[in-house]
């Protein structure tokens, strides 16, 4: 675990002038930000999906000056908390999200792999990977059972050139208590110098997390949204494909794009 002393080596940046730059705090019809360190300790409440408390590195944090550090995308359904950090490598200055957790309910239909089963978005996700040159495989990809939900779990470690290392673990879980089809996803991640012993994840995050995770069932009318939004993703993509225009990363044959036409319903080759 990560000990007070080590966490002064990443504070959050103070002291900046605010001057030119967006209030911290604000809310429009598509974005909500708060400080963290005044709602951390509130259970989030905002997702229609589900509710749940921050994990215990992220409930108490020194307000900042240049990040807020609690948002939400009302369109997308995801909330983002972290807190922002620097640290020194020989004469620069690294400045770095040292602490975060995302947690994404898919409402918007969006997401590709939305109503692929748990085993036809693993092999997605894989090709997806082989395709795409960035994405380089995860260390670790196994799965996992939380509260009678199958998740697949996704672990990387990286080491930079700047003279920090990297963390993430992600996981993606399938539930039957919202009444939605697609899954929803938890992740969190850690950016610290090298030679800094950082949090377990799964320990201090992931598991926090699912302890206080209670799902929500949807209104008739919230499911009958959300099942119109994956409609109209569906349609937005076959319509692009009847058009032979490109739809993200995909393989000259444009097999993840009928693969997800497929799973949309439509009859494609």
């Amino acid at each position: 675990m990560l000990k007070p002393q080590l966490v002064a080596l990443v504070p959050l940046l103070a002291g900046l002038s605010a001057c030119g730059h967006a209030p911290l705090v604000q809310e429009n019809d598509r974005r909500l930000s708060r400080m963290l360190c005044e709602v951390g300790e509130q259970r989030v409440t905002l997702s229609p999906r589900f509710s749940y408390d921050l994990p215990g590195p992220l409930r108490h944090t020194p307000c900042g000056t240049l990040e807020s550090g609690f948002d939400y995308d009302k369109r997308r359904d995801v909330q983002t908390a972290g807190t922002t950090g620097s640290f020194r490598a020989g004469a620069l200055e690294i400045l770095a999200s040292s602490l975060s957790i995302v947690v994404e309910g898919w409402l918007d239909g969006r997401e590709e792999g939305t109503l692929y089963t748990p085993e036809q978005f693993l092999q997605y996700q894989l090709a997806l990977m082989d395709v795409t040159s960035s994405k380089a495989r995860p260390q670790d990809i196994n799965w996992v059972t939380h509260r009678s939900m199958q998740c697949l779990r996704f672990h990387n470690v990286w080491h930079g050139p700047s003279g920090s290392w990297e963390e993430d673990v992600k996981y993606w879980c399938w539930e039957n208590q919202s009444g939605l089809k697609q899954p929803f996803s938890v992740s969190a991640g850690q950016r610290l110098p090298e030679g800094t012993k950082g949090y377990d994840l799964d320990q201090a995050f992931i598991l926090p997390f699912f302890q206080s995770l209670k799902i929500n069932r949807l209104s008739d009318t919230a499911l009958a949204e959300a099942d119109a939004k994956i409609k109209a993703a569906c349609a937005h993509v076959k319509s692009r494909y009847d058009q032979h225009l490109n739809w993200g990363d995909d393989y000259p044959d444009k097999r993840l794009t009928r693969q997800r036409l497929r799973a949309c319903g439509y009859d494609v080759p």
